[in-house]
């Protein structure tokens, strides 16, 4: 727990401590996930093979994602992450050591799976030492080290693989992954909670899902949409069009996100949820529309920009919202059921938009999309209107 006498700091040695580890572990994923499609390639030479290899890794965070959540409710924090971090160690040696589909096939599973739980135990682990009254910008800056790898981790991949071959990288990632685990061994840590203790472990919907934030998953799944379609399509609309350069839309929009991270969770606790989600989903719907009639690169900057802002704040309030409506005890599933909009966006993302696309075009696409953000707008709304209007009359 965090220290009792200074509770209400943020920028404590522990809270620091936990940036370092999340940049080590998402460095490692951020680097192999360019590559392992090629890496698959080259053990098996099909492209079918090769997408369900890239593919597989989300299905399998996504399954263990409620049990991610319900056990980090029941069960140190600290040890999960370490176990987690281990596991994802254990993956990346296990790439390096595949010759064989099958073999590869299985190391990846258990890499979606030990991310899925790293990933959901990270967050809730970070809550114990950020004030609630500043959680926003704690979550905010918290992620400043995913930012980082986002924009290192790819480019670091593609030149270790191109150089040293995919073995050494993957070696590496081996590395990054149990130096985190050896990190977290230190993190000053005692958890306080009667739920601990609990010899019979009861598994209930409650203690898999969050009922009461499903809404802010779905609102947030839909910025996670943009992305799946964003990342699957934005270099074939680019082709077509003969726009050169088009990588640099994600490196601005990281260095985008990178800035909004910084100062937009202060934003986030002072102006509050309904503001800010109206905003991040207004801009966001426009940089969809930008990007499907963008004719010169200069307009799919702009968009960049604008969908980097739209979703840095767009998901931090709404990630930040899901762990203030529950209680400490339920942190963990709040937690996994935020991810879990977001993986469901994520993978729903690429299909339906390849669908469309081959009915259509990528303007269609892109502009359907737009409309859906704007959909999932209304639906905010209306639920945030709701949800007010009990909370008045119980008053």
């Amino acid at each position: 727990m965090r220290d009792k006498e200074n509770t209400k700091a943020l920028w404590t040695r522990p809270f620091l401590f936990l940036i370092i580890v999340s940049l080590l572990t998402t460095m490692g994923f951020n680097m192999v996930y360019v590559m392992i499609s090629n890496y698959a390639m080259a053990i098996n030479g099909s492209l079918a093979i090769a997408g369900i290899i890239a593919g597989i890794f989300s299905i399998s965070a996504l399954l263990v994602r409620p049990l991610a959540g319900m056990s980090v409710d029941r069960f140190n924090k600290k040890h999960l992450c370490i176990i987690a971090n281990i596991l994802i160690g254990v993956a990346a040696l296990g790439y390096a050591l595949s010759d064989q589909i099958p073999m590869l096939f299985f190391f990846r599973v258990l890499h979606g799976v030990a991310f899925g739980l790293s990933s959901t135990t990270n967050i809730a682990l970070v809550t114990e030492y950020i004030p609630k009254e500043r959680m926003g910008e704690g979550i905010g800056y918290y992620g400043i080290g995913q930012v980082i790898s986002q924009i290192i981790g790819p480019n670091l991949g593609v030149y270790i693989a191109d150089s040293f071959g995919f073995q050494p990288m993957f070696l590496i990632i081996t590395l990054l992954s149990f130096i985190a685990a050896v990190m977290l061994l230190f993190l000053p840590y005692s958890q306080e909670r009667s739920n601990q203790n609990d010899k019979k472990i009861k598994i209930t919907i409650n203690s898999l899902i969050a009922k009461e934030v499903i809404v802010y998953s779905i609102i947030g799944g839909m910025f996670s949409f943009s992305n799946g379609i964003v990342s699957s399509f934005l270099i074939l609309l680019g082709k077509e069009r003969q726009i050169a350069n088009v990588g640099l839309f994600f490196s601005v929009g990281a260095i985008v996100l990178f800035g909004m991270r910084i100062f937009i969770g202060r934003v986030i606790d002072k102006q509050g949820l309904t503001l800010v989600v109206n905003i991040s989903l207004i801009i966001t719907a426009v940089s969809m529309m930008m990007i499907g009639v963008a004719p010169v690169l200069s307009w799919l900057i702009i968009a960049s920009v604008l969908k980097s802002m739209g979703q840095g704040s767009g998901q931090i309030s709404l990630q930040t919202e899901c762990i203030k409506r529950v209680d400490a005890s339920r942190v963990g599933v709040a937690t996994s059921t935020f991810y879990i909009g977001a993986d469901i966006g994520q993978g729903l993302g690429p299909i339906i938009g390849g669908k469309i696309t081959d009915c259509f075009n990528y303007m269609v696409m892109y502009f359907t999309c737009a409309a859906l953000i704007i959909g999932a707008m209304i639906v905010f709304n209306l639920y945030q209107n709701k949800t007010k209007s009990k909370s008045v009359s119980v008053c």
